[in-house]
């Protein structure tokens, strides 16, 4: 290759390599034995790669091609060589990707599923498949692709061809494949029962037999970057309320973050996972496998539906207002019997008086939801569970300047998540302390996971704009980026003029039955808050009735929304808006 480039006029070296070695060579005496592959150095454009002449599958852009010694150590062969270098490549990152989503569908819980699965390779990942597509028989290829879902579902089955396509140019090969599944769902005593597995992300960090270890482990999959999303959408009679959650596990070797969502009857999970380093110090195997333990609980595999999520058989005549407070009808009647029984004590005790407060409050009883979050206080004083409990009560009811001193003790006391600094700035928002608000929120929004830290965005926004102040730039950056995204990503944008309101209106309308339900509930408060902004008071007020009537009573946004109309109305000070209707939505 080398001889064949300096023919062209194209600057090369030799470079020296040991495969599947990446460092450590700093650490040894000289010796030609480290080395056993050699690759070529190419300067074209002042730009540098190092291309492997020995690799087969690879065509089209060079900065597209795979790297598969990145990151190691090398010694490039040249009179000015004094030192060790190390292959590194700049877009490492969009040629190192792994990425299947797989969306389902089930019209009858018991009944046969849909499930279309699309995978996308580039770089190394797109190399192998092409060299095994082009020495594969169509026929083997199209059994193989059907055999794929076997275990995960016995009996699943092609439902069509599959599309198979190969860009060579730009590297990437890709497989959409759709199947039918039978028992898609499985009844677990009661509970069904639907299971998803990240196949692109199976061995790529992996364990030792022991514990205890006196070198390095080696993490094959490096570089590595890989998504998963899995969608499932459930038949009408399914209605769930779990908003968006995430949760991060990172360490100097691996970062996960896996989000997940259950809205009315569709159930969302995404993961990433990347691998940051190519061998785990032996010093830092254990906290690794700890680490990689509760990456692997994070990510879960299953998603489940019990009794309380699925509508009667006559339910279809039942609004999702009226199943909700169902639902925390049933949970005070639960938790009064758990409580009546006499076997909780201390904080165990104190968090099912929160359960029971919470209910409560959800259903307008404030009495008796602030004398249950009393009494949780009183069994847990130092607790920040039920401080935080009573805080949201507070809101609830307008008495901020309480529900702010309760979250500031919790703060105080170590409760430092996301979730205590947007809460107390909740607060302060509806106190008139705009400042001290958007600190909070700021606060929140540095420390908040994926999905909370959209929800604290929103609240920024909002006091910003009252504050007439800019929005930071990096915010916005993000919130142009995610326009299209997931809910309320939209509603983001929205706010800022990134995207109109009826563009963001347009958005939702792809969405069904509950869910639709749930997000119009959260977008007319947002709309409210962009039209009074702008001054039009009298199209706030409108949207801020329009959340009302939505009657969506876990949403903070629901409560908010009353209390915007008790402002325009003239009320003075802020209370607790008319109507048997409050929300807990700040644990989300």
């Amino acid at each position: 290759m080398i001889a064949l480039l300096r023919e062209l006029g194209i600057q090369s070296r030799p470079v020296l390599l040991e495969i599947g070695r990446r460092s450590g060579l700093e650490k040894t005496l000289p010796s030609a034995q480290f080395f056993d592959h050699a690759i070529v150095q190419v300067t074209i454009g002042g730009k540098t790669l190092f291309l492997d002449p020995t690799r087969i599958g690879q065509h089209g852009r060079l900065d597209r091609m795979g790297q598969a010694h990145e990151g190691a150590q090398i010694l490039v062969v040249a009179p000015e060589t004094r030192q060790l270098s190390t292959i590194s490549t700049d877009n490492i990152r969009g040629i190192v990707s792994d990425e299947t989503k797989e969306r389902a569908t089930l019209s009858k819980l018991g009944g046969e599923g849909q499930l279309e699965v699309s995978r996308v390779w580039t770089g190394l990942g797109a190399e192998r498949l092409r060299v095994m597509f082009e020495r594969t028989s169509r026929e083997k290829l199209v059994r193989w692709i059907g055999d794929a879902l076997e275990r995960r579902y016995p009996g699943a089955k092609l439902a069509d061809e599959p599309a198979i396509h190969d860009d060579p140019v730009d590297n990437i090969f890709s497989i959409v494949a759709s199947y039918k599944v039978p028992n898609l769902a499985i009844d677990r005593d009661g509970t069904w029962v639907v299971l998803f597995k990240p196949d692109n992300m199976q061995d790529v960090l992996v364990t030792s037999p022991s514990a205890t270890r006196t070198m390095p482990l080696r993490i094959s999959a490096f570089p590595y970057r890989g998504k998963y999303s899995f969608e499932m959408t459930f038949p009408e009679e399914v209605s769930v309320v779990a908003d968006p959650r995430a949760q991060t596990v990172e360490n100097k070797y691996f970062s996960l973050t896996a989000t997940g969502s259950f809205r009315g009857n569709i159930a969302k999970t995404s993961l990433e996972l990347a691998t940051l380093d190519s061998y785990v110090e032996a010093q830092d195997y254990l906290k690794y496998s700890e680490d990689l333990r509760a990456a692997n609980k994070a990510i879960g595999g299953m998603i489940a539906v019990n009794k309380f999520g699925i509508k009667s058989t006559d339910a279809s005549a039942v609004r999702f207002p009226q199943r909700i407070r169902e639902l925390r009808q049933e949970t005070i009647t639960k938790t009064t019997e758990t409580i009546a029984k006499g076997k909780l004590a201390g904080s165990d005790l104190a968090d099912a008086y929160c359960l029971r407060g919470n209910a409560f409050g959800d259903l307008g009883r404030h009495d008796e939801a602030l004398q249950d979050a009393n009494e949780a206080v009183r069994l847990a004083p130092n607790a920040i569970s039920p401080l935080t409990c009573r805080a949201e009560l507070y809101f609830q009811t307008g008495q901020f300047e309480k529900g702010i001193a309760d979250y500031s003790k919790a703060i105080s006391l170590g409760g430092t998540e996301a979730l205590a600094f947007r809460g107390r700035g909740v607060s302060k928002f509806y106190a008139g302390h705009l400042e001290e608000a958007s600190s909070d929120f700021l606060k929140a929004d540095e420390i908040a996971d994926k999905e909370t830290k959209t929800y604290c965005d929103v609240w920024l926004i909002m006091a910003y704009a009252r504050l007439g102040k800019a929005i930071p730039d990096a915010i916005v950056k993000r919130i142009v980026a995610e326009a299209g995204g997931e809910w309320p990503r939209p509603a983001l944008a929205m706010l800022t003029g990134a995207i109109t309101p009826e563009a963001m209106l347009k958005l939702l309308e792809e969405k069904k039955g509950d869910e639709r339900h749930m997000a119009l509930s959260e977008a007319y408060f947002y709309l409210g808050q962009y039209y009074l902004n702008v001054g039009d008071k009298k199209t706030a007020q409108a949207y801020f009735e329009k959340a009302r009537e939505l009657d969506v009573i876990i949403y903070t946004e629901h409560i908010a929304a009353g209390f915007e109309l008790q402002q325009l109305a003239g009320d003075g000070a802020v209370t607790s808006p008319a109507a048997p209707a409050a929300a807990s939505s700040l644990a989300r």
